[in-house]
């Protein structure tokens, strides 16, 4: 895997990692972006090898060749060293923050919640309410009715049938309002 900053082809340099694999006489070439979310490449290149055998190369490249293509094995590695980090700035964002909002649902911990699941999902994390049960030590289903409560109360918009959502123009402005450098003075 390296680093590259600029690709075969591409008017202007760009920020991404580059993966090779030798499969048969081919060699496979994937260029993941560095803000990659998911961890999948963006671009997949197959060109012969250079030492390989000319009667293969002159079969062309097979469904075979295709299918052994590992495209999970090196954005994992980019997308997991990422997630950890960002999920312990997670954690530590939401732990110095929460206690000292006020008691039950109110708007700003609705914000706040909503603003942090947003995260959790944007760095790839599978099961957010299961991560923010294990940061904030509330339940599950705790966590699912804020959230629904976060989207009825229109600080969460809502994506049918998986995880995730964008913060609304709502949940930004009563975030600008959270001034968390006061907050966190509070006994």
């Amino acid at each position: 895997m390296t680093n590259t900053n600029d690709h075969e082809g591409s008017a202007a340099p760009r920020a991404g990692v580059e993966h090779v694999q030798r499969i048969g006489a081919w060699k496979v070439t994937m260029w993941l972006p560095l803000d990659s979310a998911s961890g999948n490449p963006r671009e997949i290149r197959i060109e012969p090898h250079e030492d390989a055998d000319p009667q293969e190369v002159a079969r062309g490249i097979t469904s075979t060749v295709l299918r052994q293509i590992d495209t999970t094995s090196p954005g994992q590695e980019m997308v997991r060293a990422r997630g950890e980090s960002a999920l312990a700035d997670v954690h530590v964002g939401l732990t110095a923050v929460l206690p000292h909002l006020p008691r039950g649902v109110s708007d700003q911990y609705l914000a706040v919640l909503s603003a942090f699941y947003v995260r959790v999902v944007e760095i790839g994390e599978r099961a957010p309410v299961q991560e923010l049960e294990a940061i904030t030590g509330t339940k599950q289903a705790t966590l699912k009715g804020h959230l629904r409560a976060a989207r009825q109360r229109g600080f969460l918009t809502k994506v049918e049938g998986k995880a995730g959502g964008q913060l609304t123009d709502k949940a930004i402005e009563t975030l600008k309002g959270i001034n968390v450098e006061e907050v966190l003075r509070q006994p």
